[in-house]
């Protein structure tokens, strides 16, 4: 529903916004080819360029066969091409998504052009381990010097530890990287946005780029951060998603999207231990601004998902992620917890539920979900979410999608998963499954509440095991829209020294995912990634099938001045990267390849 193919070939059930090009031009594009021959849906991710190339991630879609990063030649911006025989595969097991980064370095042990990007899992317990020890999760290192022929230099460095300290075997999974090198002291470093919540930005020291080591790990929802919010309610799943790292002046700069805990910008001048300090953060208002557009008092939904900070430190433009545009309200409706309510995630890619009928039952608990476990049934299956790959010991045992299919082929109406136990418990998103039934996700309050357990709180749940004996309560449950994700303007302050601030001055957001008519049907409408221009004050900014949008942006907000949207357009990354004399946005399309535009 969110990707069709190019060409002459569309979903049916698919419609697309109006076609709309203006302020900016698109000069080439290249397609790709899935080296397992399993097709483009969804398998394209991010990218980053350098030279006459850029480097595009495979994502784990459609199959998680061969993934990595495709060599596209881009040296004439009207006839890119990918160069056939440069992909380079990760590790049978790992996929790679969002954030790869790259960097020049010349130092006594390289000189050349490094390519890092990093590794996330996609194994089950119950099928056959295709890895041994040191083959998953953490960063990979390519010298692309010569980026046709590029050399893996070092695989799956990172961070081995459990969240209790102990030693892993496999790195912890990372989603996003960015190197950077530090001018005083010559050293070059990687930011990684791990998996691992208790400490999920890390930094290595890759100036030996074939011997990389930790420098320090951060959790920024302790002190001496604190970034979690304690109004408005629901802003619970605080984790860091994307970061980025600038020289403003005599600091290092961080700039951090922390999910429900917002926009942070962190001085990492020294990113030893205990040297790193906060700047500023961003807080969310009581009542979502888009949607207070349109004449409706909800709660902001948070997902701080990329932020990009302007070349002179005073503004930041942020993307917030809404990757559903509505809303699950519950009620719970017999047991001592009648009429307490709760929010709920549904997973877009699954039927969608009526907000007129909505889901009402008692649910029926079939433990984990997973194929073979799932009893008969109808109505509303409830299971739990599956341990965590970082606990010592667990079993993953499957994914979501493999849930979903169980509790369909049994009969069900619906699924709900709750969360599991520790730190992560409070979490609480749509998941990627797809199918014939509504999956749905609550954080692990909401589900031990829907065991009966009235007596649990947010303090306890993470904590709190599944009752043997469970007395589940009827529930209902409805949609309510809510609208897609959109931009947030900010306005910065990084002084030489100590705090600064970020004000908010504005929103923004592609007129037809405010209004319910686009909540379902017309592919993802939320905001996705942003680049800001190096030279003029634009930003770029992709939104899925909402295509490419150019905006300005100052002291008068973000105002758009320019837009790509076609049939089939499914846009996620996006940088500004100079080819020859001139610069030129370059913009993946999940189920295509690379875009590239003239501004």
């Amino acid at each position: 529903m969110t990707g069709t193919a190019h060409g002459d070939e569309q979903a049916p059930e698919t419609r697309h916004l109006p076609p709309a090009t203006y302020g900016v031009r698109c000069v080439g594009r290249a397609q790709v080819t899935n080296p397992s021959g399993a097709g483009l849906e969804r398998h394209i991710c991010d990218l980053a360029a350098y030279g006459n190339h850029a480097f595009l991630t495979a994502y784990r879609e459609p199959t998680c066969e061969r993934t990595g990063a495709y060599v596209i030649d881009i040296s004439d911006p009207q006839a890119p091409f990918e160069v056939e025989g440069a992909f380079m595969e990760t590790t049978t097991g790992n996929y790679v998504g969002e954030g790869p980064g790259v960097i020049e370095i010349d130092n006594e042990y390289f000189s050349g052009v490094l390519f890092v990007h990093g590794n996330e899992v996609y194994a089950q317990a119950h099928a056959p381990d295709p890895t041994g020890p040191g083959q998953r999760g953490g960063i990979n290192i390519w010298d692309i010097t010569d980026p046709e022929h590029a050399q893996l230099l070092a695989a799956h460095a990172g961070d081995y530890t459990d969240v209790d300290g102990s030693p892993l075997t496999q790195a912890v999974e990372v989603y996003y990287v960015f190197p950077w090198t530090n001018s005083f002291t010559g050293r070059t470093y990687v930011a990684m946005v791990t998996v691992k919540i208790t400490t999920d930005i890390c930094i290595m020291d890759i100036t030996d780029p074939r011997n990389p080591s930790m420098v320090t790990s951060l959790d920024l929802r302790v002190p001496p951060f604190g970034v979690a919010q304690a109004s408005p309610p629901g802003l619970n799943s605080v984790f860091a998603h994307a970061v980025s790292v600038q020289r403003t002046g005599d600091r290092y700069v961080m700039s951090a999207t922390y999910w429900d805990g917002g926009y942070v910008l962190l001085d990492v001048t020294d990113p030893t231990p205990g040297n790193v300090s906060m700047i500023a953060q961003s807080f969310y208002a009581e009542l979502d601004e888009e949607r207070a557009k349109h004449g409706q008092e909800v709660t902001p939904e948070g997902n701080a998902e990329h932020c990009a900070l302007s070349p002179d430190a005073q503004y930041l433009v942020g993307a917030d992620e809404n990757y559903e545009a509505v809303r699950l309200l519950g009620t719970i409706t017999s047991g001592p917890d009648t009429g307490l309510e709760f929010t709920a995630a549904w997973s877009p890619d699954t039927a969608p539920i009526d907000d007129v009928n909505g889901i009402s039952g008692t649910p029926t608990f079939v433990g984990n979900g997973c194929p073979g476990t799932v009893p008969p049934g109808r109505g509303i299956a409830l299971m739990e979410r599956d341990a965590s790959l970082l606990t010592a010991g667990s079993s993953p045992g499957c994914s979501f999608q493999e849930k979903l299919d169980a509790v369909a082929a049994a009969g069900y109406a619906a699924g709900i998963v709750f969360n599991r136990q520790g730190p992560d418990a409070l979490h609480q998103y749509p998941t990627s499954a797809r199918g014939p039934i509504p999956l749905i996700f609550v954080n692990r309050l909401t589900g031990l509440r829907l065991l009966g357990m009235s007596d649990v709180t947010e303090e306890t749940a993470g904590s709190t095991a599944t009752p043997a004996v469970p007395d589940i309560p009827s529930i209902d449950l409805r949609s309510v829209f809510n609208g897609w994700g959109y931009l947030r303007l900010f306005k910065t302050v990084v002084p030489d020294e100590g705090d600064g601030s970020i004000e908010q001055i504005d929103t923004y957001a592609i007129p037809e995912s405010q209004e319910p008519k686009y909540a379902t049907g017309f592919g993802d409408l939320s905001a996705s990634h942003v680049a800001i221009d190096p030279d003029r004050r634009l930003v770029y900014a992709t939104f899925y099938s909402g295509g490419l949008r150019v905006l300005s942006y100052g002291p008068d907000g973000l105002r758009e001045v320019g837009a790509y949207c076609e049939p089939g357009n499914d846009f996620v990354g996006v940088v500004v990267h100079r080819i020859g004399e001139k610069n030129y946005v370059l913009v993946t399309d999940r189920n295509y390849g690379v875009y590239l535009f003239d501004v």
